[in-house]
């Protein structure tokens, strides 16, 4: 599946990392990497993509969907899922480097 678009964060460290924006329902290929349930930017305020969950899995495409923390995310306006492919030896310093910068309301 091709992303909608592609968006970048920085985390605390002064790092930026790009991601590409899926809908929120997409099924994705098994992969390692760093995952956001997002709120896509309001036009009126035009402030970028708002986190409200960060996270990372050995195989984002299984675990996306049964996600505990998916629904909470839905409820606090997430609707879409972005994406950063990172190794088993990174993904988590990347999600604790994120989480530094973007508090979200699901962590």
């Amino acid at each position: 599946m091709e992303p909608l678009a592609m968006t970048s964060f920085t985390g605390a460290s002064g790092k930026t990392y790009t991601f590409a924006v899926y809908p929120l329902g997409a099924t994705l290929a098994d992969f390692s990497g760093v995952f956001m349930f997002a709120r896509k930017p309001q036009a009126v305020l035009d402030m970028g993509y708002s986190p409200m969950f960060i996270g990372h899995a050995a195989e984002l495409g299984s675990h996306l969907g049964t996600h505990g923390r998916r629904a909470a995310a839905v409820g606090q306006g997430a609707d879409c899922l972005c994406v950063h492919p990172a190794d088993d030896a990174e993904r988590a310093a990347i999600a604790n480097d994120l989480l530094q910068s973007h508090p979200t309301p699901c962590n």
